[in-house]
């Protein structure tokens, strides 16, 4: 069974258990096969079921203690102690070995992520763009490998017109998927910004702010670094002030909801 078998079939149960039980039954009944569940592949999105359930309930600090169970969190642990020890090539030659050895899929898939991004700092841009293709291909769902390659030929590589048509299809795949829209309707931003096309910039804060405030799936926070350089009367003014109020009302939701007020 692949990965997204594996979503699907997860995906049917949790929509099962709504249909007959609710609150803190789903709950539980998550926490039971999470005992009984093994491997990351399973374990990963069970974990981001039963904080989503926390969400619906309003117990955002046990949806954020549960985040932090995420089993893949155990490589970028790793990957910390071996920051400390290592850079460069040695650094780059720790996480192949390391992958080659890592039975399971989701945790090699977050050491191929890592392993990109050293490329990146050596700029070994074609080492990075590879594995960033590979991993895009291995699971067509996941926008983040291609908005990442974006944002490397755009700040990296100085290809704004290459990074627009990876990003395009990046967002694409995040609408398609339900998950990092806000993340790659972002970076579409800053690529218009450098590109100067500022109605593709209206466009995309169109796009963010029809996304509401919802946070059960997968994304970033409420991003207004692209909106803040924007050169003076570039965009629609009630555009502008309605943008500016959203990412204000955002990130105090957001605040909110990890406890801070």
């Amino acid at each position: 069974m692949d990965y997204q078998e594996v979503l699907d079939e997860l995906f049917r149960w949790r929509d099962a258990l709504h249909r007959t039980r609710d609150g803190i039954d789903v709950i539980r009944a998550i926490e039971e096969r999470i005992e009984v569940e093994s491997g990351t592949l399973i374990l990963q999105p069970l974990y981001f079921m039963l904080a989503q359930e926390h969400e619906a309930q309003g117990n955002y600090a046990a949806a954020e203690a549960i985040h932090l169970q995420d089993p893949t969190n155990e490589v970028y642990r790793w990957y910390e102690d071996l920051e400390r020890t290592s850079a460069g090539l040695e650094l780059i030659h720790a996480l192949e070995e390391r992958i080659e050895s890592e039975p399971d899929a989701a945790k090699r898939r977050e050491l191929k992520l890592i392993l990109a991004q050293e490329y990146r700092h050596e700029e070994d841009y074609a080492a990075c763009e590879a594995i960033y293709l590979q991993l895009f291909k291995t699971k067509p769902d996941d926008p983040v490998p291609l908005t990442n390659l974006a944002e490397q030929k755009l700040c990296f590589e100085s290809q704004p017109e290459a990074a627009m048509r990876i990003i395009d299809q990046a967002v694409e795949v995040a609408f398609g998927s339900g998950h990092f829209r806000r993340n790659a309707l972002g970076v579409k931003a800053r690529i218009a910004l450098a590109m100067e096309d500022f109605k593709i910039v209206e466009s995309v804060l169109i796009r963010i702010m029809q996304l509401g405030f919802e946070f059960g799936n997968s994304d970033v926070g409420f991003m207004r670094d692209f909106f803040d350089r924007l050169p003076p009367g570039s965009i629609d003014p009630e555009l502008a002030r309605l943008y500016d109020e959203h990412c204000r009302v955002g990130d105090l939701l957001h605040r909110r909801r990890l406890g801070f007020g």
